[in-house]
């Protein structure tokens, strides 16, 4: 093993030399800074993310694609044979086939890695490399990864990736929002008893690996790479469900809408206007609700702001979306909250996207702020010069 270890110092130093005199690429310059300080047999990470693929078990088997090894305090103690299946405890590593057994140390993380990064355990190939901590005398078992090549193994997972691309990007967004809510020790539920950030199943959202990965869905988290949901600076959780409103998938529900019948009465008296004749929208947003709606009456008329009307009168959200005559009544269309335990309707998502609309107006339709407008912005790190926020 010392042989193995000085060749991989060696291969990292010539590695971090070539990358000292290559000049940057334009957009890339923070990732590539990234790599040069990360050691080779660690995945390349921008936003490195620790999944629970094993939890608090007494063994667990695990392999690699190509050969690989045993990582501990950054220095690989133990070669790996490719596709050689291994069994690991609290107190050590047998190499099944032979016997072969090596010790591991319960009080430092145990990393198992391979120059592909494709690793296997719990009847799974994954991306990354798998990190071993032992917690009262237990094992968890964790792929670290970084966070795009999750979401690889979890979009497909989350949503059929025969439905839309548009939908297929919505999706992706969401489930960026979501895990990165809920990544480190003061965001996740998981990570100070256990050290990992998410499960790979609905108690936090569904993560299949590679066997998972579809053309369709990659192309859908590269083409939204590093875009979020943002309230006030802060990314927030991309709740989303299958359905809302029950089975009827093309219920106004389940499209996040909500229709709300305001009598002629009320609207006199929250305007000022008397004799009203018409309820006219004289300026849209570009994100889709009104900001004008002139009132016109008997005597006059008056214009007045969308989003201070739709608070006055009380509607679910913000934005209105449409107002129509119903007989001495108006009706007021406006979006659902789609937000909390709600969220992103999956299939409501689809269907918007088969009529045409793009993934950030779906994504409009089901997160709300106080201002009702979406924001959606960047991670650290991240550019993405051929993306033009709404309402740029």
């Amino acid at each position: 093993m010392p042989a193995f270890a000085d060749d991989e110092e060696e291969d990292s130093s010539e590695a971090t030399q070539e990358a000292e005199t290559k000049k940057p690429v334009r957009g890339q310059v923070q990732q590539a800074t990234y790599r040069m300080a990360a050691p080779s047999f660690y995945p390349p990470m921008l936003h490195p993310i620790r999944v629970g693929i094993h939890r608090q078990v007494p063994w667990a088997r695990f392999a690699v694609w190509t050969p690989g090894a045993v990582v501990v305090d950054g220095r690989p103690v133990c070669a790996l044979k490719p596709q050689t299946v291994y069994n690991i405890t609290a107190s050590g590593i047998t190499e099944l086939a032979t016997g072969r057994s090596f010790p591991i140390a319960r009080d430092r993380r145990t990393y198992i890695t391979s120059p592909d990064f494709r690793v296997w355990t719990n009847n799974g190939w994954w991306r990354g490399c798998l990190e071993i901590v032992v917690v009262n005398g237990k094992l968890n078992v964790i792929n670290l990864l970084d966070l795009e090549d999750y979401l690889l193994g979890c979009v497909p997972a989350e949503m059929p990736p025969s439905w839309h691309l548009e939908a297929l990007k919505a999706q992706a967004v969401a489930a960026r929002s979501y895990a990165w809510a809920h990544m480190g020790p003061s965001k996740s539920k998981w990570y100070k008893s256990t050290g990992y950030d998410l499960v790979p199943n609905v108690s936090d959202q569904m993560y299949k690996g590679l066997a998972c990965e579809q053309p369709s869905t990659f192309a859908a988290v590269r083409q939204t790479r590093g875009i979020v949901l943002k309230n006030s600076g802060i990314v927030k959780a991309g709740f989303y469900r299958a359905t809302i409103g029950g089975s009827n998938k093309t219920s106004d529900e389940n499209l996040n809408i909500r229709k709300h019948v305001v009598s002629n009465q009320k609207l006199e008296t929250i305007t000022g206007v008397s004799g009203i004749l018409g309820v006219t929208v004289k300026q849209w947003h570009p994100n889709g609700f009104a900001t004008a709606i002139q009132i016109m009456g008997r005597n006059g008329s008056k214009d007045v702001n969308g989003l201070v009307l739709s608070k006055m009168l009380g509607l679910t959200t913000a934005g209105i979306l449409d107002v129509s005559d119903a007989g001495g009544n108006w009706v007021f269309t406006c979006r659902g909250k789609g937000n909390g335990a709600r969220g992103l309707s999956q299939h409501g998502a689809n269907l918007l996207a088969k009529r045409g609309w793009r993934f950030d107006q779906i994504l409009l339709q089901y997160y709300q702020d106080s201002s009702g407008k979406l924001q959606l912005d960047y991670l650290d790190r991240y550019r993405a010069e051929s993306y033009a926020m709404p309402g740029n």
